[in-house]
């Protein structure tokens, strides 16, 4: 109802009458008496009604046509009780109708569940630009204007309109929710709706074209009556796009609009956009939901819940490689047998005694004294170029280890046969003052305990190599010899201790 009506309403409450030739004046109780009159007895005594009250004529014949054709009349309560009926539910006798001023709304208001860009912040200086058809200057079209800021949106676009029926237009807006996920409102007027249902199905929508779209109708503000209320229009034309553009003017999106009709459309960015943001939520809360799955008689896509995945229990695996280690049936503890000889696990377990084979045991106890083949073995260099290196590994192993065993008993034989002579000449001279012979000298010395003559050894001739080999094999073994006559001399002295 319109403000002069409620102000009617108040006890105590006397409006004073405003003129028509004030700004002020809205509202006449002549007006409404007199529309009335038209509705119930027609244009006769709506004339006689208007002389009698000494008003002028306010309504041309073009909207005498429209209100009587949209006049919508007030059901009684027999024709609400039958229609419950006849839709299968008991008449209330307690319903809204009996709280004149209900405190609390009997529907939710709508959200806006697919995406809105926020707003409360600063949107920045206000820019226009303004647009004619036909176009000015060698301007764009309206139509251009209009699909070029559909496209180019990536955040929502929310549409206000009389008649959306331009199929380029509507194919933009399809495209841009189910191609590039960009949330599309739409509010439209009622009386368009059935326009806009047509022309969407021309273009065989499917459910993927409509989940980012919703659609809601709205009616006009109205004129109340004693039996009826005439429905008003929605006359708004302007679309946001991204909460930070606007575009408004007296275009409507339909085909005739852009090639036959003259309109004006203003294109707006900045803090302005604020005013447009906030009539749109004021729309879209008092508008009617409008079902386009409903209407096209297709499906919803279904949203399928994320649930976890059952993954399969990994199976115990036994100890088959260098870092796994495994518990037997009895729950001991298996280390792989390599790991033994590692220094680490020497201190943390001790003495394990090790497996027979090629592995030294390090856990053994120190030997007091080192065998020749290990003394030879340590004296090898280890700073040898690669060259020297393959050299050494081509060698084969044995007749290395015989020809080294061989050279340290020859030059040890030797240097007792030097401790042999020099106990022969002392010997002899202590016989000749004796008179007894002395011992030959070319008797053998004994060996030592444990270690056998292996003089005798047959030298076994060396595989045939290449020329450049040879020369590589005689600079590694004159090292290999300076390394081991510092080793024998070393041998030498524990020998002669011993």
């Amino acid at each position: 109802m319109a403000e002069s009506q409620l102000a009617c309403m108040e006890d105590g409450q006397i409006t004073q009458t405003i003129p028509e030739t004030k700004p002020e004046f809205y509202y006449s109780e002549q007006q409404r008496a007199a529309l009335e009159t038209l509705l119930r007895d027609g244009d006769g005594a709506f004339k006689t009604r208007l002389d009698q009250d000494k008003a002028k004529d306010f309504l041309s014949a073009r909207e005498i046509k429209v209100i009587r054709n949209s006049l919508v009349q007030f059901k009684t309560s027999e024709e609400e009780e039958n229609e419950q009926r006849a839709q299968g539910r008991s008449a209330d006798s307690s319903s809204m109708r009996s709280t004149y001023w209900p405190q609390m709304s009997d529907t939710e208001v709508p959200p806006l569940d697919i995406g809105w860009p926020h707003g409360g912040f600063f949107r920045g200086v206000t820019r226009v630009a303004v647009h004619t058809h036909p176009p000015k200057e060698n301007g764009p079209h309206l139509k251009e204007v209009v699909r070029r800021l559909i496209q180019e949106a990536s955040k929502v676009i929310a549409i206000v309109m009389d008649l959306l029926t331009d199929l380029q237009i509507l194919q933009d807006l399809f495209d841009a929710a189910s191609k590039r996920r960009v949330p599309v409102y739409i509010i439209l007027d009622i009386q368009g709706v059935p326009y806009f249902l047509d022309m969407c199905n021309r273009l065989q929508v499917k459910s993927h074209h409509l989940q980012n779209i919703r659609t809601r109708v709205v009616k006009g503000v109205g004129f109340e009556l004693s039996y009826g209320r005439i429905p008003g229009s929605l006359c708004s034309k302007y679309m946001i796009v991204d909460g930070d553009k606007v575009m408004f003017g007296s275009y409507s999106f339909s085909w005739t609009s852009s090639r036959m009709d003259r309109n004006m459309i203003t294109v707006m960015s900045g803090q302005i956009v604020d005013f447009f943001d906030n009539d749109f939520r004021e729309l879209y809360a008092i508008s009617d939901k409008l079902d386009l799955f409903k209407e096209f008689h297709v499906g919803k896509p279904s949203t399928g819940t994320l649930g976890r995945m059952t993954v399969p229990k990994r199976p115990s695996l036994s100890a088959t490689s260098r870092f796994q280690v495994s518990l037997g049936d009895a729950g001991t503890l298996k280390v792989p047998e390599h790991k033994y000889y590692n220094p680490k696990y020497l201190l943390a377990f001790g003495n394990i005694p090790g497996p027979s084979g090629s592995l030294p045991d390090l856990s053994g106890k120190k030997q007091t004294e080192a065998s020749p083949e290990e003394l030879a073995s340590e004296k090898i260099p280890t700073q040898a170029g690669s060259d020297k290196l393959d050299t050494l590994k081509r060698l084969p192993a044995e007749s290395t280890e015989k020809g080294t065993i061989k050279k340290f008993f020859n030059k040890y034989r030797s240097s007792q046969k030097s401790k042999g002579n020099k106990n022969d000449d002392s010997a002899a001279a202590a016989a000749a003052e004796e008179g007894t012979p002395s011992p030959s000298t070319s008797s053998k010395p004994a060996m030592p305990n444990g270690i056998e003559d292996l003089t005798n050894i047959p030298e076994e001739p060396p595989p045939p190599v290449k020329e450049k080999s040879k020369k590589k094999i005689n600079s590694s073994q004159l090292t290999i010899n300076s390394q081991e006559t510092k080793g024998r001399k070393q041998s030498k002295n524990k020998c002669v201790q011993s």
